[in-house]
This record gives C-alpha cells, sequence and structure tokens, in this order.
C-alpha cells in the first residue's frame, strides 16, 4: 500500500517536471501564432483602400458603442443620490446589426453585403432617430423621459452609423470605379 501511495507521487512529480519543462515551449508557440495573425492583419490593413480603412474604423466604431450605455438617470435614496446607466430595450439588435455589419464588411464583401449593409444603416438610423421622437417605446419604459439624459456613446453610435454609411457608399463607389476601369 505505501508503495503504491509512493510510486504515485513519484508519478506526480515526474509529471509536474514534465509540464514544466513543456512551458517555454508552449509560450512560444502561443508567441508565434500570435505574431502571425498579427503580421496578417497588418498585411490585411495595408492592402485596403483608404476610404475602405475609415469605413472599417466606423464599423468597428460603431459595434463598440453599441454596447456601451446611451442614456443615465438618477436614482434618489433619502440623502444619497446615485446615477444609473443604462442601454435601449433593442440593444441587443443594435448590437447585432453592428457586430454582422463589421464582420461580413470588415472582412467579406460581395453583392449582397451591400444590400445587407445598407437595410441595416438606414434600420439603425431610423430606429434610433425615432427611439430619440419616441424614448418610451424603444429605448426605456421604465423612468420619466425627462429624468433622463442622453450619454456621449448614443451620440457616438449615432454619428458612427451615419460616418460607415457615408464611408461605405465611398468605398462601393470606388470598387466600382476600379472594376469598371479593368
Amino acid at each position: 500500500m505505501t508503495n503504491s501511495i509512493l510510486s504515485k507521487i513519484i508519478n506526480l512529480i515526474q509529471f509536474i517536471k514534465e509540464s514544466l519543462l513543456f512551458v517555454p515551449e508552449l509560450a512560444l508557440a502561443w508567441w508565434d501564432l500570435t505574431k502571425r495573425i498579427f503580421l496578417s492583419l497588418y498585411r490585411y490593413w495595408m492592402g485596403k483602400l483608404f476610404f475602405d480603412k475609415i469605413f472599417f474604423i466606423f464599423l468597428f466604431s460603431q459595434l463598440i458603442f453599441s454596447v456601451l450605455p446611451w442614456f443615465s438617470y438618477e436614482i434618489r435614496f433619502f440623502e444619497n443620490t446615485e446615477s444609473i446607466s443604462l442601454g435601449p430595450k433593442l440593444n441587443s439588435v443594435f448590437i447585432l446589426l453592428a457586430l454582422l455589419n463589421f464582420f461580413f464588411l470588415g472582412f467579406w464583401k460581395s453583392s449582397w453585403t451591400r444590400v445587407w449593409f445598407f437595410t441595416c444603416q438606414i434600420g439603425s438610423i431610423v430606429f434610433v432617430i425615432w427611439g430619440y421622437l419616441d424614448p418610451k417605446r424603444y429605448f426605456y419604459d421604465f423612468v420619466k423621459p425627462e429624468e433622463v439624459g442622453l450619454g456621449l456613446p448614443f451620440y457616438l453610435f449615432l454619428g458612427s452609423v451615419i460616418g460607415a454609411f457615408l464611408f461605405g457608399y465611398l468605398t462601393f463607389k470606388k470598387e466600382d470605379e476600379d472594376l469598371s476601369r479593368t
């Protein structure tokens, strides 16, 4: 019995020793993989047109600002005031559209992605403006609209949607011009 416990301890020590010897090789492999991914993304980025780079930045910022809370309001508990930030009720829709636009148009373009992109952008603009005009229906329904303040991410999201729409149009126009020349 003591022999089996002793052999298990020896096996455990041997396993730990071999595992620790493997860590530097594993770290080098991860370093090499990470370097290859970033170099590949860098080459991809450098191969893009100027308008396409700006378009990519707007798509990424649209994704970031769709996740952040757009509104804030204050709650008063006796003498303590607490500020609460919240996103719109349709937040998951905005996030999903921004995520799909970022991946479809940032890394893969075809004729149907253009239709998808412009439909999503126009829909996002309409819902954001409509929600601005009628916030109790589309953004929040449990607080009074006069108590809620619009945060900077709301305006940045709207700006990134409009900027992505504009630079998407310019990118597609430039791509079509380049294709018609060849």
